[in-house]
C-alpha cells in the first residue's frame, strides 16, 4: 500500500478544519492547506508543516526535523528531540534576532512560492471527501498574500505594539492553558514572589487604565484570540486589591472579551457558523492573609466570570515557607478554600517539589501532603506539582539558603507525594498532575 502523507490524509480527516483543500501537482506531494476556528495549515506532504493565526501571522512550524514556535512577543524558540543515553530528551533554545529574521523570510517565500503556482495554475485544487468544504481560490490566496505581508518592519511594528501592551509577565498557573493575558498588576509587592521566582518593580493599574490595557490586548490577538480559552487576570496580588475594583477589572473583561462559563461550546464549529466564547476568567493567590475578599465578595466574583484560583503553595511546613517570605498559615489557606469554594469557584493548589531543598526534605512531604489533604477541594480541582527548580531565581533575591534535591531524589519526592495525596484523587476526585513548567515552554 502506498504511503498517505499526513496532507492527503488531513484532507480525508481533518474534520477540524471546516474548510480545507488539497493542492497537487504530478509526481510531487500533495500540499494540504486548511482553514479551522482562529488557524490556517499548511502542510507539504509530511513536512514541512507551518501553522498561522487568522492575521497571517505564523506559529508553530516543523521543517528540517526541529519544532520552531514564535510567540507573541516575536520571540522564536526551536525545539529539538536529542537522545541521551536510552532517552529521547526535548532540548530547546532561543534563536538570536539573524536567526528570526531567517525563519520569518522562509516562511513568507513559501507563502509567495504556493501563492505563484495556484496563480499560474500549476496545481489541481481537490475539495475534501465529506464534511467540510473546499477553499475557494480567492479566499485561500488572499490569505497566502497576508501572510507574505509579514515582513521584518511588520513584525517591529508588531512587537512595538507588544512592548506597549504587556509590561513582564507573570507567572502562568499550569492548569490555565491557552488563556488571554491580562494585567491588573505587574510585578511583585513587597518583592516576594512565588517559589523565590526573580521578583520585578510592582505596579498597578487603575481601573481606567486596565480598561485601556484590556483593549490594546484585544487589538493585539484579533482573531487570534479563537485560540484562546480562558482569561487570566495576573498578578499574583490582583485578589488582594480592593473589591471595587477587582470587580471593576471583571466588568471590564466581561465587556471588551466573549466570555460566558456557561456556554455549551467555547469554539465554533468547524463551519464557523456559531459564535466564539471564552470559558471564564482565572486568577492566582499566593497569599493568604489579609486583605483578602470575603465570602460576599467571592460570590461577586464569581457572577462576574471568575470560575478558578489557582493558589500557590510553596510547602505546607512552616518553615519552609519561611525561606520563601512567606508567613500565611495552614488554617488561613484552609479559610481561603473553603471561602472560594463556597461561591462555586474553582481552585488549583500548585505545590512546589523540591521546596527547602534536601535540609528539610522529609517535613516538607509530610506537611504538605497533610495540608493538601485537609482542603475542601473536589471535582474539578486540580493540584500540580512543579519543581522548584523550574521556578527559584539564581540571580538577585533568589534564595541559596538550603541545598536543591538531585534529579533522582526529586524524582523520588514527586512520587512520594503523589502517593500520599491518594485522598486527594480517590476520596474526593481531584486530580494530582506533576507538571514542567519547562517542557511547556512557561519558566
Amino acid at each position: 500500500m502506498a504511503h498517505q502523507t499526513e496532507a492527503a490524509c488531513l484532507l480525508d480527516q481533518g474534520v477540524l478544519y471546516g474548510k480545507r483543500t488539497l493542492l497537487c501537482r504530478e509526481d510531487e506531494d500533495p500540499i494540504f492547506a486548511g482553514f479551522k476556528p482562529g488557524a490556517f495549515s499548511l502542510y507539504f506532504g509530511d513536512a514541512p508543516i507551518f501553522h498561522f493565526d487568522r492575521e497571517g501571522r505564523w506559529q508553530r512550524a516543523y521543517i528540517d526535523g526541529l519544532h520552531v514556535l514564535k510567540s507573541l512577543d516575536n520571540q522564536i524558540q526551536v525545539i529539538d528531540r536529542v537522545r541521551e543515553g536510552e532517552n529521547l530528551v526535548l532540548k530547546r533554545r532561543t534563536v538570536e534576532e539573524h536567526e528570526a529574521n531567517a525563519y520569518d523570510e522562509q516562511v513568507r517565500r513559501t507563502a509567495r512560492t504556493l501563492l505563484d503556482g495556484i496563480e499560474a495554475l500549476r496545481f489541481e485544487e481537490i475539495g475534501p471527501p465529506k464534511r467540510g468544504v473546499p477553499i475557494e481560490t480567492d479566499a485561500l490566496t488572499g490569505f497566502l498574500r497576508k501572510i507574505e505581508a509579514w515582513d521584518v518592519s511588520t513584525w517591529r511594528s508588531h512587537l512595538e505594539k507588544y512592548q506597549r501592551t504587556y509590561g513582564p509577565l507573570p507567572f502562568l498557573p499550569p492548569d490555565c492553558p491557552s488563556p488571554v493575558l491580562l494585567q491588573a498588576t505587574i510585578g511583585h509587592a513587597d518583592g516576594l514572589t512565588f517559589g523565590a521566582a526573580a521578583a520585578v518593580p510592582h505596579r498597578v493599574r487603575t481601573p481606567h487604565e486596565f480598561t485601556t490595557h484590556a483593549e490594546s490586548v484585544s487589538e493585539l490577538l484579533g482573531t487570534r484570540i479563537e485560540q484562546c480559552k480562558t482569561v487570566f487576570l495576573g498578578g499574583s496580588d490582583v485578589l488582594r486589591r480592593p473589591t471595587a475594583d477587582v470587580a471593576a477589572y471583571l466588568e471590564t473583561i466581561l465587556r471588551v472579551f466573549p466570555v460566558e462559563p456557561t456556554a455549551r461550546r467555547r469554539h465554533p464549529d468547524p463551519s464557523e457558523a456559531s459564535a466564539f466564547r471564552l470559558d471564564g476568567i482565572h486568577a492566582f493567590l499566593d497569599q493568604f492573609v489579609g486583605p483578602l475578599p470575603g465570602p460576599e465578595d467571592w460570590t461577586r466574583f464569581r457572577s462576574l466570570g471568575l470560575v478558578r484560583v489557582s493558589l500557590g503553595i510553596e510547602s505546607g511546613c512552616s518553615d519552609v515557607r519561611s525561606l520563601y517570605g512567606k508567613a500565611w498559615s495552614d488554617e488561613n489557606l484552609r479559610e481561603t478554600v473553603e471561602s472560594i469554594k463556597a461561591a462555586g469557584i474553582g481552585v488549583s493548589p500548585i505545590v512546589l517539589i523540591g521546596a527547602g531543598g534536601s535540609e528539610h526534605s522529609d517535613r516538607h512531604v509530610s506537611s504538605t501532603a497533610e495540608l493538601i489533604n485537609s482542603l475542601a477541594i473536589g471535582p474539578g480541582d486540580v493540584v500540580s506539582l512543579v519543581d522548584a527548580g523550574e521556578l527559584r531565581s539564581t540571580g538577585p533575591g533568589g534564595t541559596s539558603t538550603f541545598t536543591p534535591l538531585a534529579p533522582e531524589v526529586l524524582n523520588a519526592q514527586r512520587d512520594a507525594l503523589k502517593s500520599r495525596l491518594e485522598p486527594v484523587r480517590s476520596s474526593r476526585k481531584a486530580k494530582v498532575v506533576p507538571y514542567s513548567l519547562d517542557k511547556q515552554g512557561a519558566a
